[in-house]
């Protein structure tokens, strides 16, 4: 018997190493792209969470008070300004609801559970760290809720106004099991 042919037959072969590393490369590609699509439902149904908290909130301070706050409005009513001013007004927005709601007793225990990143106690972010946003009234580039205001998160591409990612709190509500 040749020993050159029976120590060649326990290795592999070129063909079934390169079908092997094919086949683990597909494998990883495939749960890369499954955990990324796992990671952007979590993200959204997070935020989702968030702005149904801040809209009970809400509620709750409307029936008690009779009206809403008065908070630094988002966005003038015609004119739509340059995303950066659109951050500061965002963020000032956001924090004078949030010491609203916080200094009339709303937000407490709604947030205990949440990561700093997501609430600081002086404001709400949603899962991309943009400043959640609250409207008091209508604007033709956003659209309404029946009852007259609502919240919103700029959603995955940080930018406000653009709704095709944006998330509201009039959508549909998070099921609580």
């Amino acid at each position: 018997m040749d020993r050159r042919v029976s120590a060649r037959g326990r290795g592999f072969t070129l063909i079934e190493t390169m079908t092997a590393i094919a086949l683990l490369t597909i494998a990883l590609g495939l749960m890369v792209s499954l955990s990324r699509h796992v990671r952007a439902a979590s993200a959204d149904e997070l935020t989702k969470e968030i702005l149904h908290q801040l809209d009970a909130a809400m509620a709750a301070y409307v029936h008690q008070n009779g009206a809403i706050p008065l908070v630094a409005p988002f966005i003038g009513e015609q004119l739509i300004p340059p995303e950066s001013q659109l951050r500061r007004s965002a963020a000032r927005n956001n924090e004078a609801f949030v010491r609203a709601l916080k200094s009339a007793g709303f937000l407490t225990g709604r947030f205990d559970d949440l990561s700093v990143a997501y609430y600081d106690e002086a404001r709400v972010r949603d899962a991309w760290g943009s400043p959640i946003v609250f409207m008091s009234k209508m604007h033709p580039a956003i659209g309404m809720d029946p009852k007259g205001w609502f919240f919103f998160s700029a959603g995955p591409d940080r930018q406000y106004l653009t709704r095709d990612d944006n998330l509201y709190s009039y959508d549909q509500p998070v099921v609580q099991q």
